[in-house]
């Protein structure tokens, strides 16, 4: 090859990790091999490959040449420090400036061995992960057993002060306190379970006819009304409302998950969830006036664990909009986000699944 030709071929072979040889097409002369295979075929000796015909095996005493015409794959035996493996090479033609050659990539073929000893780690490593996840499991169900005990008590509680006259204001305020932090402890343990699932690849929808305005109403009611800062969530209705198939305990966790952030990340106005029920899709957007997202966050507010640059002070795992993501496209659906520091965040979801569609 020409002076330039090498210095193509040689960028081209520097940028493939495999063992690569560049062969004549006539007498299969090696012309050309790049390091993992001078070092795989001959212990980084590059006199004994380049320039020699190609032969039958590499690293013992005796070689033969290569029997022609060269197959479209071949496999080259290798000694390496008293151990023979096998290097299966993928044979296609390769022309420079019209002048046809043979382009060889090898792979090393695992024995029996090898391949027995990656299954045992696959399955350690599987063992783990299940232990893992059931431990993850457990621990979710068993902080929330108490939880709902102390959710239990602090209601009857509430009832019978106000049933003795007693209720007074420090004590409203004091138990909307404890309310606050008991949805805060649940959120979090949903999160984990919904983790844990995702983990054991136990999180497929149960897609069934769900009124998400239903869902969002029910949620107001029970988690974000009676609030200490007295805001409250606005919700509003525009078309026909119409049922989409979607899991709904999927749903139920993607709309409290950003709920709970409209009102954590932002103190003044009331956030708010609008549903438009277009012919073709139903468009759902939640709103705040909050902090707001830096754009340098924006790419990275759905990966698990990540966290704005500007909440500090704020309590969260970071799993939240992760597992949210993933299960508004579990259900088919799409997820946007827009948002400017101090002007606010507006989430956007989309579905097209109609229930009566079907």
């Amino acid at each position: 090859m020409k002076p330039n030709q090498s210095i193509r071929v040689s960028h081209m072979l520097r940028g493939i990790e495999d063992p690569v040889l560049i062969i004549s097409s006539d007498k299969l002369i090696v012309l050309n091999a790049n390091r993992k295979a001078i070092d795989t075929l001959t212990n980084g000796k590059a006199s004994q490959l380049r320039g020699l015909p190609l032969q039958s095996a590499y690293g013992g005493e005796r070689l033969e040449a290569f029997p022609k015409p060269l197959p479209a794959a071949f496999l080259l035996p290798v000694s390496q420090n008293g151990n023979i493996a096998l290097i299966n090479f993928r044979v296609s033609p390769l022309k420079i400036e019209g002048k046809k050659y043979w382009l060889a990539i090898g792979r090393k073929v695992e024995q029996a061995e090898e391949l027995q000893k990656r299954l045992q780690d696959l399955e350690q490593e599987k063992s783990l992960q299940q232990m893992k996840v059931q431990f993850m499991s457990m621990t979710s169900h068993e902080f929330r057993t108490p939880l709902t005990a102390i959710s239990s008590a602090m209601d009857l509680l509430e009832a019978r002060l106000e049933l003795d006259g007693q209720l007074s204001s420090f004590h409203r305020l004091q138990l909307r306190k404890m309310a606050d932090e008991i949805f805060q402890l649940n959120s979090m343990l949903d999160e984990v379970l919904a983790l844990s699932r995702m983990a054991g690849n136990n999180w497929e929808p149960d897609r069934k006819a769900v009124a998400p305005e239903q869902i969002i109403e029910a949620l107001r009611y029970q988690y974000f009304s009676q609030r200490k800062d007295e805001r409250s969530l606005l919700l509003s209705v525009e078309g026909e409302p119409r049922p989409i198939l979607a899991d709904r305990d999927q749903l139920a966790k993607v709309f409290t998950n950003l709920i709970s952030n409209a009102f954590k990340y932002s103190t003044q106005k009331n956030p708010s969830v609008k549903l438009s029920y277009k012919k073709k899709k139903l468009v759902i957007t939640f709103r705040d006036h909050g902090i707001g997202i830096p754009e340098s966050d924006l790419p990275y507010l759905f990966t698990s664990f990540y966290r704005g640059s500007n909440v500090d002070g704020i309590e969260g795992t970071g799993l939240g909009l992760s597992i949210v993501k993933t299960f508004v496209e579990s259900n088919r659906g799409t997820i946007s986000v827009s948002s400017g520091v101090n002007e606010g965040t507006t989430f956007t979801l989309v579905f097209e699944d109609f229930a009566d569609a079907i």
